[in-house]
């Protein structure tokens, strides 16, 4: 199913990024490991964990751009533009997926870490952590939801 799920995933990826851009997706499961084993503890529905994996590889891409922009660089130019591309990209793709209250959720950890970045931290990000928060924060608030029914 995680093949199945992959391609899935990249392939609307690729119909919902702009071919201007011309940014490449890598299809390989290597670029999604994180985020597998997360979804597959969570009983999603399997639109749902296309978003999230799309969500999860859009900012996997964009922090990973960002991180290739060293002075001097030949394409360093190119990397800060497909790296903030990829961050909006992200927005509209979330927005589009209707995933906004983990768009809110996030917005947080993503923000503390382009500034750390600005500052020279280049300390890996994992975006998958922070989906699983926000998965078992909204699974606690509908089990609370549902005792109180």
């Amino acid at each position: 199913m995680n093949k199945q799920l992959i391609e899935d995933t990249f392939r609307l990826l690729q119909t919902e990024m702009s071919p201007i851009a011309g940014i490449q997706l890598p299809l390989s499961p290597a670029e999604c490991e994180q985020l597998l084993p997360v979804l597959e503890r969570h009983d999603l529905e399997y639109n749902r964990k296309v978003h999230l994996l799309g969500i999860y590889t859009i900012l996997t891409m964009a922090a990973g751009r960002h991180m290739e922009c060293v002075p001097h660089h030949p394409d360093l130019t190119r990397n800060i533009l497909d790296g903030d591309y990829l961050y909006s990209f992200y927005l509209q793709f979330a927005v589009k997926c209707r995933e906004l209250d983990l768009v809110a959720y996030l917005a947080p950890s993503i923000k503390k870490m382009q500034i750390r970045r600005a500052n020279g931290d280049f300390t890996d990000q994992n975006p998958a952590a922070g989906i699983e928060e926000f998965l078992l924060q909204e699974q606690r608030q509908q089990n609370r939801t549902s005792k109180a029914i």
